[in-house]
């Protein structure tokens, strides 16, 4: 029972600390940039094909809504094969694509795709309660682009080049439950105007669904301030208040076989 009343303790001051350090930057940027209360609900996994080799797929799928669920906001996917090394962290390379649809002020007037590549080093560093992880991404990104909304064809796609460094850290909250927080930035190296292109600022619990501990289902909070402007936009930016609700896996193709 203690154990159980330490638990929600834990979890209401996590929750609490990271509103409170969010509050004050959301409330004065509300006033001149559009609020939007997003939905993301996805799958993230890292599969070996074989438990115990360093080879693997990593799979991430995100169907994404405005006003939490009922309407567009964009559908992403992302698909990479990753070498696990002797010391546990992981090198992965591969590609991604979201399709985007207008959802606020900020929005381009039409719906566009987004092609990427990505590559990415992630350290991986266990501590007894928890875990470190440092996460060093490139991604070369081609954005449909058009002059006239209305047409059915892209005029161009606009290439970019993004750096997105994340740091991450997740709390065991006993056997079954733990939190995760994270802080992403994103970085652009094309773009003479600006260089910040977003942030990602996430909060969340998770919980083990299986004895293995290799399917866990988490819930969280990201506050998601975009930067961008542009002559499309009337040189607005944004501010995402996203859910996030992931079924995540470790699990491997294959199992060992047993002796």
């Amino acid at each position: 029972m203690k154990q159980k009343s330490n638990f929600y303790k834990r979890a209401a001051f996590f929750i609490a600390f990271f509103i409170a350090i969010n509050y004050p930057s959301t409330s004065t940027l509300a006033q001149s940039t559009p609020i939007n209360y997003t939905g993301w609900y996805g799958y993230d996994a890292y599969h070996p094909f074989q438990e115990g080799k360093p080879w693997g797929l990593w799979i991430e799928s995100y169907w994404i809504r405005n006003h939490v669920i009922t309407d567009k906001n964009a559908l992403f996917a992302r698909a990479g094969l990753n070498y696990n090394l002797n010391s546990g962290n992981r090198i992965t390379a591969g590609i991604a694509y979201q399709y985007n649809y207008p959802y606020d002020e900020a929005s381009k007037p039409y719906n566009w795709p987004d092609y990427r590549l990505f590559q990415q080093y992630l350290i991986r560093l266990p501590q007894k309660k928890g875990m470190w992880q440092f996460r060093f991404r490139i991604e070369e990104r081609w954005l449909g682009r058009k002059s006239d909304p209305t047409s059915n064809t892209f005029d161009y796609y606009q290439y970019e080049t993004s750096v997105i460094p994340m740091v991450k850290k997740s709390f065991l909250l006993g056997d079954r439950f733990y939190a995760i927080a994270y802080e992403e930035v994103w970085l652009l190296f094309t773009t003479p105007d600006r260089i910040l292109d977003q942030s990602r600022t996430y909060a969340g619990l998770g919980m083990h669904l299986d004895k293995e501990k290799e399917w866990h289902f988490e819930l969280g909070y990201m506050y998601q301030p975009n930067f961008t402007g542009s002559p499309d936009t009337n040189e607005k930016s944004r501010i995402n208040n996203a859910l996030r609700v992931t079924l995540t896996s470790d699990a491997p193709f294959r199992k060992k076989k047993k002796e």
